[in-house]
């Protein structure tokens, strides 16, 4: 039967294969709306705002504002930091990266006079990131309990089954680098250090981004009431890279030193969703928005990976082996998502906004043709539950400058709200907004904590997860 990543994060014996699954289609799920400086500037609260590109990838009906033409690119500096407590032992680790936020050109055409009640009609294409999965964590402590090896020996004493058969990215690799062995006195298979007393360390590095290619066309109804639709490709690209070792820093065995085990995953994605939205104005100063996200088919995901150890004993003895390459093709149908939002004009001193988003992460499913991921599915429908985000924006005028701040909350996609998972942000902007053109910055920052296992008996990691990003857009009107 194949198996989805199976040599990824430390979920590694085949009796828990399915909750990296779950962990991959959760990760794919989690948007974090990038963009435009404007837009992070007040914290994505952009729902019934427009005329601002990244509208086009949350609620499209933002389109249907803009009275003219538009250009605009935002480069984004991001710094993320990871605090890591695993077995009482605190480690911080961190990368930096640059890419970009937003890409897009919107054409405006005036259609006063022309078609009745429409005033405009647009048209818009272009690139917004939606989440970046580049990061750096490292974690070490002492456990005296288990090793990594345990798991494979329950594994393999459990199933039965001869070395040949053993899952060939976990319990294999430890048996032919004879970190495993016969035990024929007790007629079972053990391994050193099975009981503790080893110091592990793991060090991992994630990189890539979701972002999606957009198509959308809107419309201007009276100056009352704008509309928008948005054809929307997300794409994936997603690499991991991690060493784990464990260590008799003890000297516990006498012929035992250390291992290491390597993993490297690498995840291409294509799908697509539709979006459409609505804003309307019932009185001069109050715009009231809302806007549905299709499920997002990634019709086309693929995993390449690959995983390898080494052993080290005390009398010198070094061995290696590694998988062979492992390929495997499915899909992924990530959930709806519904939002709703209100802004609050205040002439021409600024606006205050704030948008209501709903998402059920239990409706996120993986399948495949030659495997049908009931278990994993199940797990999916389980463990996760529905999330409510809030974000909360402002905007203060004064000329053609213009002062952001914002703030935002995303509720964890865990039933057991003991995982974590939740995210809090902030953001302070400031932009300069000409009648041709424009420049904005912004600063945001954003905090998680999430539980990490390095492998299915280990102790928890509790890791923080802080993200500073800084982004400068530029802009021209025509």
């Amino acid at each position: 039967m194949k198996k989805i990543f199976a040599i990824l994060a430390a979920i590694i014996i085949s009796s828990a294969l399915y909750a990296q699954n779950e962990n991959d289609a959760l990760r794919y799920s989690l948007i974090n709306y990038g963009g435009t400086a404007r837009f992070s500037g007040m914290s994505g609260a952009y729902g019934a705002v427009g005329a601002d590109f990244s509208s086009l990838s949350q609620n499209p009906a933002g389109i249907g504002l803009y009275r003219k033409s538009e250009f605009s690119i935002t480069p984004v500096l991001s710094s993320n930091n990871t605090t890591s407590n695993y077995s009482n032992q605190s480690i911080n680790d961190s990368r930096n990266t640059m890419y970009l936020g937003n890409l897009g050109y919107v054409f405006s055409q005036n259609m006063k006079g022309k078609a009745g009640a429409l005033t405009n009609l647009q048209f818009g294409f272009g690139i917004n990131q939606l989440a970046r999965f580049n990061n750096r964590m490292t974690l070490s402590g002492f456990n005296s309990d288990n090793s990594l090896l345990t798991t494979y020996v329950d594994d393999v004493n459990y199933s039965g089954a001869a070395p040949d058969d053993w899952d060939e990215f976990g319990a294999h690799l430890a048996y032919q680098t004879y970190l495993i062995n016969y035990d024929s006195t007790n007629m079972r298979w053990g391994a050193f250090m099975e009981n503790g007393g080893i110091q592990q360390t793991k060090n991992v590095e994630t990189s890539g981004s979701s972002n999606e290619t957009v198509l959308s066309a809107g419309a201007n109804i009276s100056d009352k009431l704008f509309l928008g639709i948005t054809f929307a490709f997300p794409y994936i690209r997603y690499e991991e890279y991690s060493v784990y070792t464990e260590d008799d820093t003890e000297n516990l065995d006498s012929d035992f030193k250390s291992f290491q085990r390597y993993e490297y995953l690498n995840t291409r994605g294509a799908g697509f969703n539709f979006k459409a939205g609505f804003i309307f104005m019932p009185v001069e100063f109050i715009r009231i928005g809302g806007a549905i996200h299709t499920p997002t088919n990634y019709y086309n995901m693929s995993d390449s990976y690959h995983a390898s150890m080494e052993s080290n004993f005390s009398n010198g003895d070094r061995y290696s082996h590694s998988s062979k390459d492992g390929y495997f093709e499915y899909e992924l149908n990530t959930p709806l998502r519904a939002m709703g939002s209100i802004a609050v004009l205040l002439g021409k001193y600024g606006l205050v906004s704030a948008d209501y988003e709903y998402i059920d992460y239990s409706d996120a499913s993986l399948r495949a043709y030659d495997y049908s991921f009931s278990e994993e599915n199940n797990t999916i429908r389980t463990q996760y539950t529905t999330s409510n985000n809030l974000r909360f924006g402002a905007e203060i005028k004064a000329g053609i400058i213009a002062l952001r701040g914002g703030y935002s909350l995303s509720g964890t996609p865990f039933r057991d709200s003991g995982n974590a998972g939740d995210r809090t942000g902030y953001s302070f902007g400031i932009g300069m907004r000409d009648k041709a053109y424009f420049v904005d910055f912004a600063y945001n920052h954003s905090n998680m904590d999430a539980n990490y296992y390095m492998y299915s008996a280990a102790p928890a990691s509790y890791n923080r997860i802080r993200t500073n990003a800084y982004s400068l857009s530029l802009g021209f009107r025509f």
